[in-house]
């Protein structure tokens, strides 16, 4: 990056102005044993092999939900997608901006990370029941952006449970890839 800045005139044409840019040296983790690996439009991502599909809602794309209930709710995934024109960062923090506004969440943490090469945030949140469930649930979630298109998965789980689901979670998290 430091030769492209200090021949930026001079090679503009083959240098990366990535505020971002991706790290290329990323090598995938292995699919956790359990797993499975589940496709859609310009994604993936692994999932527990006994998580099945379930009915969209609003703009998920795809999600999974775990096969026993904790406190009237099932650990559960998803994929969201949508128009998006800028870097994998720019995305993570739009969403974790948008986060911060919604009055039921509250950010508990985020940190920089990278996921499919690509420098994002991993957030977590705490969120207020929305009626008429009586179950606060915490949410794992974090988001790429490739080719006109954003991609935010999300892992959610009773809060009661979520100690016990977290490394689950990561890895679902961890496993997002999408096409370049």
């Amino acid at each position: 990056m430091v030769a492209c800045l200090a021949f930026d005139a001079a090679l503009e044409a083959g240098c990366s102005r990535s505020r971002h840019p991706r790290v290329a040296a990323f090598a995938p983790e292995p699919i956790p044993a359990g797993f499975v690996e589940r496709t859609g439009a310009g994604w993936r991502i692994a999932v527990p092999s006994n998580w099945k599909e379930t009915a969209q809602k609003g703009p998920t794309a795809w999600a999974v939900a775990a096969p026993q209930q904790v406190d009237d709710l099932r650990a559960n995934a998803s994929v969201l997608v949508e128009p998006f024109a800028d870097e994998s960062f720019d995305y993570a923090r739009a969403n974790e901006a948008a986060l911060r506004r919604e009055p039921r969440a509250t950010v508990e943490s985020t940190r920089e990370d990278v996921i499919d090469g690509d420098p994002t945030l991993f957030i977590e949140s705490r969120w207020a029941p929305a009626p008429p469930s009586t179950v606060e649930y915490r949410t794992m979630q974090s988001a790429l952006a490739a080719r006109g298109q954003g991609y935010v998965v999300t892992c959610s789980v009773a809060s009661s449970a979520f100690e016990r689901y977290r490394s689950t979670c990561e890895s679902i998290v961890r496993s997002l890839a999408v096409e370049r």
